[in-house]
């Protein structure tokens, strides 16, 4: 795999376990960030992804469920990345 595949394959796992948790992902196409949000919820319970440096970001003010759903996703993909970082750099 070359970077910018295993960058897709990492962001790709982690829309998948947001989904997984009841998260909707929603793109804006600016190429940095996703958010993940849940329907129901207000603006500020949202997540933000980052697709470059891979973690979360949540609002101060946003619920303390949100932001134990972000913790959630930054646990659930730290192996991921080590994972797929390892992989490159034996490349």
């Amino acid at each position: 795999m070359n970077k910018k595949e295993i960058r897709n394959a990492i962001n790709k796992a982690a829309y998948q376990y947001a989904e997984s948790l009841g998260y909707q992902v929603s793109d804006d196409n600016d190429g940095s960030y996703v958010t993940f949000w849940k329907p129901g919820l207000g603006g500020e319970d949202t997540i933000d992804w980052s697709r470059s440096s891979h973690d979360t970001c949540v609002l101060n003010w946003a619920s303390d469920q949100t932001k134990a759903d972000a913790q959630a996703i930054d646990d659930y993909m730290k192996p991921i990345i080590e994972h797929y970082n390892n992989q490159y750099s034996k490349v």
